[in-house]
C-alpha cells in the first residue's frame, strides 16, 4: 500500500521553513509504522513554494539512524533503504523489523543555485514485523 507524505518548503524572513502535510513543522512531524506491520514503501514528495527550484539531491537524498540529534551522513540503519529518487519524489522501502525504534531523518534537498536546504523530520517504527522473532 505505502504512505504519501508530501513537505511543502516556503520563505519565511529570507529563508526556507518546511511544513508537514498537516501545516505543522516538518520538524515534529513523525511518520508512524504500526507494530507488526510487514515492510512499508514510503514516498516523499516536494512542494516547493520558494522559487528556488528545490529537488531531493540525488546522489544522497537521505540519512538515517536511530540515535538521538541529526543524521550524520549516510543511512546507518538496516530499517531504510532508497528504491528510487526523482527530483520531485523519494521512495524507501521500511522494513519494520526487530524492536519498536526511532529514526530520525533528514531529506537532503538543494536548491537550483546549489545551496542545501535540509527537511528533517521522524519515522516511528513500530517493530515486530515479518521475520522478528
Amino acid at each position: 500500500m505505502g504512505k504519501d507524505v508530501e513537505f511543502t518548503a516556503r520563505m519565511q524572513s529570507g529563508a526556507v521553513v518546511w511544513d508537514s502535510p498537516d501545516g505543522k513543522p516538518a520538524k515534529d512531524h513523525k511518520t508512524h509504522i504500526d507494530k507488526g506491520a510487514p515492510p512499508e514503501t514510503i514516498e516523499f514528495k516536494l512542494k516547493d513554494k520558494t522559487g528556488l527550484g528545490l529537488a531531493f539531491e540525488i546522489d544522497g537524498p537521505i540519512f538515517v539512524w536511530e540515535q538521538e540529534g541529526c543524521p550524520p551522513t549516510g543511512i546507518n540503519t538496516d530499517q531504510i533503504e532508497v528504491t528510487d529518487c526523482t527530483p520531485g519524489k523519494l521512495t524507501v522501502r521500511d522494513m519494520n523489523t526487530g524492536p519498536e525504534r526511532t529514526m530520525r531523518y533528514q531529506l537532503n534537498v538543494v536548491a537550483s543555485d546549489g545551496s542545501q536546504h535540509p527537511c528533517d523530520p521522524i519515522v516511528s517504527n513500530g517493530g515486530g514485523g515479518p521475520g522478528f522473532a
